[in-house]
């Protein structure tokens, strides 16, 4: 099995909370999308998919210029399940396919590297009964990213996923491995323009990008 991680931003949706393209935000000096390409990269990813709704506009020229790889998934068909779908099927596809991905959506930014290489470490080093999932604990809150074995990738294909993702991280409690991170990001969900403040305060942050 392939000791290789790859990572998966899913970037497709469409911001309806927040009101403006979420994923071409400022945070702290990087668009969210960038900066977590570039996080899962520092991390030790590879490679480093981006999912998009298209593969022209502002969104994939965005991508183009950071540390990740586009792939599409149309106008973000099937919400972030789908889009990891997408990912996944890329992944499988690959002459050398990785041995883990670790995914999350664009809303948390401000994750730091040392929180994927934790995960990354975490795995590589799992007992041979856990660890199929590992997620980040702050404060004794699970978070993103999220890594998962790709032996395990067939179940977010399946139906019935009514929590998306979450139905497969939660359906085995035992094969789930917790890492505690001091890494407060994780449990962010910059879904509305409240918390996008407080955690990127006005001083910090370039110009919003006007939706269209």
């Amino acid at each position: 099995m392939s000791r290789n991680v790859a990572g998966v931003v899913l970037a497709a949706g469409r911001s309806t909370r927040m009101g403006v393209p979420k994923a071409l935000l400022d945070a702290g000096g990087a668009t969210f999308v960038n900066r977590l390409a570039e996080t899962l990269s520092r991390g030790g990813c590879v490679p480093v998919l981006v999912v998009v709704p298209s593969r022209r506009g502002r969104m994939a020229e965005a991508v183009a210029r950071g540390a990740g790889c586009a792939v599409v998934n149309p106008r973000g068909r099937g919400g972030q399940i789908g889009s990891l779908r997408v990912a996944l099927g890329h992944l499988r596809d690959l002459p050398r396919p990785p041995g883990a991905v670790v995914f999350s959506p664009v809303d948390n930014p401000a994750v730091a590297p040392d929180t994927v290489r934790a995960l990354v470490r975490a795995w590589r080093r799992r007992p041979a009964l856990t660890g199929a999932i590992v997620v980040p604990v702050h404060d004794g809150v699970r978070g993103h990213p999220v890594l998962a074995d790709m032996s395990i990738a067939d179940e977010f294909f399946q139906d019935g996923l009514t929590d998306g993702a979450r139905s497969v991280v939660r359906r085995d409690p035992a094969r789930v491995l917790e890492v505690p991170v001091p890494d407060s990001a994780v449990a962010d969900d910059l879904d509305t323009r409240e918390r996008y403040r407080e955690r990127f305060p006005a001083h910090r942050r370039t110009r919003q990008p006007q939706s269209r």
